[in-house]
């Protein structure tokens, strides 16, 4: 099959946790790279940037990532609906200058969508689309979070258009069926996998050293976008609750721009609370570099108001290292709440705190936890996520074909 992959909001080769990259660029990379391995012909699209120099870049034997020229690279996101035409206009002009046609597009994200659904129709090929989050969730899970005017309206008119949706756990099925209606029958669950090569548990001392952290402190750790959907807060604010178990140090891995309202804000209550010699920001760092950070934790924290799926939990899990964190989205289904980790009442720094010092005072526990946390990680498999999908491109392709044909 020819695959083509739209991202358009963001660059699947971008540093993880500055500005918008995160779980989604993990995905696409991982599936883009799995299908080639399969046989496919895999072209993933996204809007060029100040960084792409290139504008294809390999991605395995056949496959590539293509970079569109779409408006200033600049371009703030409220923006992007603006630059959708001409991000689909110059999609089609490159692929006749490449002589290349697809069979299926799937986006990812809704302004991939809306570039999508224009494609499909001009194309007349299927479309399959993947939102990662939903408006209507991230404001329900936001108290005074601000979403583009026209993106829930956008959503539900993608869900009715496309010919399959794509979605990573069970609660993406609940959570489109309260809030959008009923589209059952046509979602499809496929879940996401880890690489296995890349996050596998490493000697925590070593990883220490490595990162120049003291091995006699605790270490709880955070990876992703500084984003008030992230929850940070609450984890700061839980820290000088760990009071029982010696020295604890709290990592945050993330994106730190200046012009970021947010880092900014916990920044400013780091040092309210009177907590610099107790938080670290080391600002994005490359995705190789996590495990380290993984393996040098004592607990890896994800605090999050909402995560359609949360996949620095499973990279943490896969390093050994045991989890708490909200129980909201998707996170439960792949934390296991007292077997790989601890689900917490959601907004709570009380509850965190609790079970991070209980992890951090029980060497027991928290070898047992870390053993079911890598079982629990090596049952997710990238290579079965894309045969998967392969299989689901393949029948929404028959489908569309026989219908095409009536």
């Amino acid at each position: 099959m020819k695959i083509g992959l739209l991202s358009f909001h963001t660059c699947p080769m971008a540093d993880l946790g500055k500005k918008d990259a995160g779980g989604m660029n993990v995905y696409l990379l991982n599936i883009a790279a799995k299908l080639d391995s399969l046989g496919h012909t895999v072209y993933v699209f996204t809007r060029g940037h100040e960084h792409s120099e290139d504008s294809d870049m390999p991605l395995g034997i056949r496959s590539k990532l293509v970079h569109i020229s779409a408006g200033p690279t600049e371009a703030p996101k409220n923006e992007l609906i603006n630059l959708v035409f001409e991000f689909s206009r110059n999609i089609q002009i490159y692929m006749e200058n490449e002589n290349f046609y697809l069979d299926i597009l799937h986006s990812h994200y809704w302004l991939s969508g809306l570039a999508g659904d224009l494609l499909s129709e001009s194309w007349k090929i299927p479309h399959v689309i993947t939102f990662h989050t939903l408006a209507k969730t991230k404001l329900k899970a936001l108290t005074g979070g601000d979403e583009h005017i026209s993106r829930s309206a956008s959503e539900y008119k993608l869900m009715c258009r496309s010919d399959k949706i794509l979605v990573l756990t069970q609660k993406e099925v609940q959570d489109i069926d309260q809030l959008y209606g009923s589209f059952t029958n046509k979602i499809s669950v496929v879940p996401p996998g880890v690489d296995l090569e890349m996050f596998y548990q490493s000697d925590k001392n070593a990883s220490r050293y490595q990162l120049n952290i003291p091995g006699q402190n605790n270490v709880v750790l955070f990876v992703g976008r500084i984003d008030p959907i992230k929850g940070l807060d609450v984890l700061v604010k839980a820290l000088p609750m760990i009071s029982s178990v010696g020295d604890t140090t709290l990592y945050i891995v993330g994106g730190n721009e200046e012009s970021n309202e947010y880092y900014q804000f916990i920044k400013s209550l780091v040092l309210e609370m009177r907590l610099d010699d107790k938080v670290i920001f080391t600002g994005a760092v490359a995705h190789d570099t996590l495990a380290t950070y993984y393996s040098a934790a004592d607990v890896f924290v994800l605090p999050s108001h909402y995560e359609s799926l949360g996949f620095v939990a499973i990279e943490a899990m896969a390093c050994g290292t045991p989890v708490v964190a909200s129980r909201v989205g998707g996170i439960p289904s792949i934390v296991e709440h007292g077997s790989t980790g601890y689900l917490i009442p959601w907004r709570c720094p009380e509850a965190f705190a609790t079970q991070i010092e209980v992890l951090l005072k029980n060497k027991d526990l928290h070898s047992f936890m870390s053993k079911e946390a890598i079982k629990k990680a090596y049952s997710l498999s990238w290579n079965a996520s894309s045969q998967k999908a392969a299989n689901l491109y393949g029948e929404v392709i028959s489908g569309w074909t026989s219908t095409q044909a009536i």
